[in-house]
């Protein structure tokens, strides 16, 4: 009998742990059985909701043309906005809510999430494109999250796949229908169909994770990225053109046809080029921004939206040109490397110029304050409570493609709503219930009875194991209640304070007329408005291609010299002078071999993208990693570089040369040549003090010699490659596709010079014999 009493008072003890650790993850099977038994759960099930809802009398934000009325009833019927209007009548059992004082809006759609995701995380880790892999195959509905989220205003939200991957997964639309047993039952069904990509940092540091021996994943650079890409959507264009031939077929031939490989993950990549799927890209710097548009542009794909796109501002008009939208973060800076130009007003400049932005979370935390952070957009960049408001709302739904059914408030959208306490961007401000589909997920009142009804259990279960009986458990109870009553009591004043707040703010405005803030940014017209002629007069000129000129005179204008002659050289009226008496006036210096842009803090991997893996990589272009804003380009500068030829390294065949200039906006303004030469490296013996590093210390010279005259091997069955490649396209006939062999076909058509690397007198000679055996330019 005292074993059993103790088994029971054991168990009884795990039930209190069960609750209190139930509360803080999502609830396991034997958690559940314990709730079962005291008939209580974690957290709140949907209120059940009758079918039509009335709003009275509250401050409602449509966020349509209409934007704020005052003193105005929302009418919800069967899961739609019924009605928004005054004086308002609803049918006998409806749920009539009295929001004097009150605001509504549209529920909060988070653009950029992970939540509701199992815990083995959002990557795929292991190929660099995933497009085949989707994430609501591993959604949970009953992940906690939702309902944290659901009590800060969050009715949407768009779940996507991780950042390992250039090109990653599918994603999901989710409404968040807290309560659902299935997660087919969260889906936002209509909803366009979306994918991950990545750009920068994330995908190159996954390629060297694993460990145990792993070797590197490709890509390892910026240029590698876009290489991958590009390469997949030729890919992904080669599969689309065969099915297309097949289902040309009459039905009798196709029944004697081999109908093609279905390749799921070339499914999805075709789909982008067929409009039907839409590209998320997580992307920080400006250079890589600009790079997927262009890449788009050439290959034929459009980006939907950027997200974090913390340097969007450099290049907003940029996107607003190729239609792209931006997500960001409100004030996230510093966190990592990519994000040190990041800056606060960021979301706002992109907006000035013509971006659609959306303000995003990527953080469950966060998500449940994602109206406070639209309301940093009126702090930083003086934008409007509207425009700051629908950054979390009308404008995630449009770059969803989900605007004609939620974001704003309107007759036939759905009804996703929310009740605020006051002004939805005051800090003192609380949702006190939110819908999804008409139906109360959240509610702040019934919320505060459960917290009383979960403590007055805890604590009866904590009397009886104690011992104090029924009278212990009543004093228990009353308390929770007094506690219940008291925390109300706190929430009516908290709603009351924000109701003060917001009208003292509004009171303020009005009376003080105070001005938004300057935005500290400026934007430069072209070139050819500002960029008038200078001279530059009194200098030795130095031609190089002339003898030198004593007190000689040089005119240029947007950016080309037009006068190089002596102290008589006529200068036209009102031509700014730059007085350089005394001093020798020379052409820029040309930087002939050189990583500028491409490499900024050595021991920083996410700032290196110098040489990418593997030893063939001819197609890999490497003005598309120039980072513009490199510290580098000030400092070659001031030592007399104007451009600069950027050589890739890593492999024997290491990618294309870019000749720069040290100046520019963005790598494309940067550009003066772009693929201007293939970079060989030529092949020979590793020295033997090198040789000891790596291991291989007991290997002789001979050995060495062996490997680099395999490698020699390899290049010339390349080119042999590449050669047949190309007369398979002349001739009409269509070899698979070889990002390889494709990048290669300038070389072999003698279009394009390779730029070969080599060190020693008889390198050198192998190299020039063997370009002259293969009528390659070196």
């Amino acid at each position: 009998m005292r074993q059993h009493r103790q088994m029971k008072r054991s168990a009884r003890i795990f039930s209190i742990a069960a609750i209190a650790m139930s509360l803080m993850t999502p609830p396991t099977i034997a958690q559940m059985a314990v709730e079962d038994a005291l008939a209580i759960s974690p957290l709140p099930q949907p209120i059940d909701t009758p079918n039509q809802v009335l709003i009275r009398n509250a401050t409602v934000w449509t966020m349509e043309d209409d934007g704020i009325l005052d003193e105005t009833d929302v009418l919800l019927t069967n899961g739609k906005i019924g009605a928004i209007g005054k004086n308002l009548s609803a049918r006998r059992g409806a749920l009539e809510i009295d929001a004097t004082g009150m605001h509504v809006t549209p529920g909060i759609i988070d653009a950029h999430s992970h939540s509701a995701v199992e815990n083995t995380g959002v990557n795929e880790g292991v190929p660099s494109v995933s497009a085949e892999v989707r994430i609501e195959d591993v959604i949970v509905p009953n992940d906690k999250t939702i309902y944290y989220q659901l009590a800060g205003g969050v009715t949407a939200i768009h779940v996507l796949h991780g950042s390992a991957n250039a090109i990653g997964g599918q994603n999901a639309m989710l409404k968040m229908r807290w309560g659902s047993q299935k997660s087919e039952d969260m889906r936002f069904k209509g909803a366009p169909p979306t994918i991950k990509f990545a750009l920068g940092e994330n995908p190159k540091r996954s390629a060297f994770g694993g460990g145990f021996g792993r070797e590197p994943r490709y890509p390892a650079t910026r240029m590698g990225v876009a290489a991958i890409i590009r390469d997949s959507f030729k890919k992904a264009k080669d599969y689309r053109n065969e099915w297309a031939a097949y289902n040309a077929l009459s039905s009798s031939q196709q029944a004697r046809t081999a109908p093609p490989r279905r390749d799921l993950r070339l499914e999805a990549v075709a789909e982008i080029l067929d409009g039907k799927r839409t590209i998320h890209a997580h992307a920080y710097r400006a250079d890589e921004i600009l790079m997927l548009m262009r890449l788009g542009e050439e290959v034929g794909f459009k980006v939907g939206t950027f997200q974090h796109v913390l340097e969007g501002y450099q290049i907003a008009d940029e996107m607003a040109a190729h239609g792209a939208h931006g997500s960001t973060f409100s004030d996230w800076w510093s966190f990592k490397i990519e994000a040190f130009e990041a800056i606060p007003y960021n979301a706002a400049i992109m907006e000035e110029r013509g971006v659609l932005v959306s303000l995003n979370s990527d953080d469950n935390n966060l998500a449940r304050r994602l109206s406070l952070e639209a309301a940093k957009m009126i702090r930083y960049g003086g934008v409007d409570s509207i425009k700051a408001l629908a950054m979390v709302t009308r404008n995630p739904a449009e770059q969803l493609g989900i605007q004609d059914r939620v974001g704003s408030l309107a007759a036939g959208k759905d009804a996703d709503v929310v009740i605020w306490s006051g002004d939805p961007l005051s800090t003192y401000t609380h949702a006190t219930h939110t819908f999804v589909d008409g139906k109360l997920m959240f509610g702040r009142a019934e919320d505060l009875a459960h917290r009383a009804r979960v403590t007055e259990a805890r604590a009866a279960l904590i009397a009886e194991i104690n011992g104090d009986g029924d009278e212990a458990e009543e004093d228990s109870a009353e308390e929770a209640n007094e506690e219940a009553q008291d925390t109300e009591g706190d929430t009516a004043d908290t709603a009351e304070t924000a109701q003060d707040d917001t009208v003292n703010t509004e009171s303020t405005e009005t009376d003080e007329e105070a001005e938004p803030l300057n935005i500290p940014y400026q934007f430069a017209t072209s070139a050819e408005d500002t960029d008038a002629p200078v001279a530059i007069t009194g200098a030795t000129v130095h031609p190089i291609d002339a003898p030198s000129i004593e007190n000689g005179v040089v005119v240029f204008q947007n950016g080309k010299i037009t006068q190089v002659g002596g102290a008589d050289t006529n200068i036209p009226e009102g031509v700014e002078q730059i007085d350089a008496s005394g001093k020798h006036l020379w052409p820029g210096i040309i930087h002939t071999n050189t990583v500028l842009g491409i490499s900024e803090i050595d021991s920083v991997a996410g700032t290196v993208d110098v040489a990418e893996t593997g030893d063939i990589n001819a197609d890999v272009d490497v003005s598309l990693a120039i980072d513009a804003t490199s510290t580098h380009f000030p400092v070659a500068r001031s030592g007399g570089i104007t451009h600069a030829v950027v050589v890739p390294n890593g492999g024997i065949v290491a990618g294309t040369t870019a000749l720069i200039r040290t100046d520019g906006w963005t790598w494309e303004d940067m550009s003066a040549v772009r693929r201007h030469s293939l970079v060989l490296r030529w092949p020979t013996p590793i020295p033997a003090r090198f040789a000891a590093l790596l291991g291989r210390e007991n290997e002789t010279l001979a050995d060495r010699k062996k490997e680099s005259e395999e490698q020699i091997e390899k290049l010339n069955t390349l080119l042999d490659a590449a050669t047949a490649y190309r007369k398979a396209l002349e001739s009409g006939t269509a070899p698979d596709f070889d990002p390889q062999l494709d990048a290669l076909l300038p070389i072999v058509k003698g279009e394009r010079p390779i730029w070969v690397q080599a060190r020693e007198k008889h390198a050198m000679i192998a190299a020039i014999d063997w370009a002259k055996e293969r009528n390659l330019r070196i």
